[in-house]
């Protein structure tokens, strides 16, 4: 490929990339209920081609020639893509209440105190997944074995760095976590106790604080502390629809968000984290984004949640309820991480040839040994996106050495210190974090070990 050759496969790759981005985000925000994937690769097939991404590595260009590969075993599993988003935005189960669309559901469990109730909104949310579950996994195992025959290869250090994480914090967030469930749900952890999914994710909704962050004080904290760090918020499409398929929580393609809120804490710290990363990713173009510093940034962003003297200023917490509240925020965002790092492994063997029941029952294992608490296994499919995983686990690894260095450099209130925007529009402009000073590790299990620290009163 000579340079004008290489200039116009860029482009088509970036025009497929932010095409898909758009469709699945309308999916998500539940505005597209059969999206149109499929026409998209059809549109740019050069750039989701097989001999493209060959010709790349001849002409040495691994970065871009992995991202076309990426986009071939995505175009493979396309049909199966458009089925199971068109399944789930229909799906409906029959909660406490009646017949309701799976995200009421979820939505439903999160907040509900009665725990008899709790658990008939998580039954009628594995309902409703029954019959996703099959297009999912089908279009999972068509990825997969296309990603195998374009030369993509699973990442077992990946896997290695997130057995990493899981062992760093083992006995930490096994003793908090037990002592909490006992506390406030007067259950005890899983195999050997009762908590579910289901009583997990309502402990950690943290309702206990909800009257200090109020959904209506969040926008105007993102807005003026993205002002402060020189992120463009006028570059994120933030869809908050409340639409009945919409996904809860944030889920972000690209440079969009969506955003259905679950309300309290839990909002501020994922939209934060969300925000930063699709402003991070608007910042260049599909096949230069590194997903490394768009995925720390968002740590980094996230990580306001942990200091004492934004939470003063923006969600009017006193300094006698910070600790408190902290080590709640530690739990849930150790809770994530570690969820994360198990399901890498699974999904790492489902690329590999892992399926059907015993991919099933591999994943409720690993997900009730890293959380505590019984999962359901029709959600396999839902968290084998093994390229996301390995982004978040890096990302919060790098997000964390980077919070430490602008902390040493710019102070404790280092989101105010106008230098901080500098610095953070020089990696921007970069495109790549800078290397770490004196070769300090970056490893996943960084933010593991800082996020004990916190649950420890450090």
């Amino acid at each position: 490929m000579d340079a004008y050759e290489l200039e116009t496969v860029a482009a088509e790759v970036d025009e497929l990339a932010r095409a898909l981005e758009d469709e699945r985000a309308r999916s998500v925000s539940g505005v597209e209920p059969e999206p149109g994937i499929g026409r998209l690769f059809a549109a740019r097939s050069r750039a989701a081609h097989r001999e493209t991404a060959a010709a790349l590595r001849e002409a040495g260009q691994p970065e871009l020639a992995e991202r076309v590969a990426a986009l071939r075993a995505e175009r493979a599993a396309a049909e199966a893509e458009e089925r199971w988003r068109a399944a789930e935005a229909v799906a409906r189960g029959a909660g406490p209440d009646g017949p309701a669309p799976l995200a009421a559901l979820e939505l439903g469990l999160l907040r509900e105190p009665d725990r008899g109730r709790r658990l008939a909104y998580a039954r009628a949310a594995a309902e409703a997944l029954g019959p996703v579950a099959a297009a999912r996994e089908a279009a999972v195992e068509v990825r997969a074995r296309a990603a195998a025959e374009v030369g993509l290869a699973p990442d077992w250090d990946a896997v290695v760095d997130g057995d990493h994480v899981l062992s760093a914090s083992d006995d930490a967030h096994r003793d908090v976590l037990a002592f909490r469930a006992r506390r406030d749900l007067g259950l005890s952890l899983a195999p050997a106790g009762e908590l579910t999914r289901a009583d997990l994710l309502h402990l950690l909704a943290l309702r206990r604080w909800d009257g200090l962050f109020r959904s209506g004080a969040l926008r105007a904290a993102a807005t003026a502390t993205f002002a402060r760090l020189g992120l463009d918020l006028g570059r994120v499409r933030v869809d908050e629809g409340g639409r009945p398929a919409q996904w809860p929580g944030v889920h972000r393609h690209g440079a969009r968000l969506s955003f259905r809120p679950r309300g309290g804490a839990g909002d501020w710290q994922d939209l934060l984290e969300g925000a930063a990363c699709a402003a991070a990713a608007a910042h260049a173009p599909p096949h230069r984004r590194d997903p490394l510093l768009v995925e720390a940034l968002g740590w980094l962003a996230g990580s306001l949640l942990f200091e004492e003297r934004w939470l003063g200023e923006h969600a009017d917490v006193e300094r006698r309820q910070a600790p408190d509240l902290i080590r709640d925020l530690a739990l849930r965002r150790l809770f994530a991480l570690r969820a994360r790092a198990a399901a890498l492994r699974v999904a790492t063997e489902v690329e590999r040839g892992l399926s059907g029941a015993a991919w099933r029952n591999a994943y409720r294992d690993a997900l009730t040994a890293a959380t505590g608490a019984a999962w359901d296994e029709v959600r396999a499919s839902r968290d084998a996106d093994a390229r996301a995983h390995r982004a978040a686990l890096s990302g919060a690894g790098a997000g964390e050495a980077l919070r430490v260095e602008v902390r040493e450099q710019f102070d404790e209130d280092w989101w105010r210190n106008p230098r901080t925007a500098a610095f953070l529009a020089g990696l921007l402009a970069a495109g790549r974090l800078h290397e770490a000073e004196g070769g300090a590790p970056r490893e996943p299990a960084l933010a593991a070990r800082a996020l004990v620290s916190r649950l420890e009163g450090e």
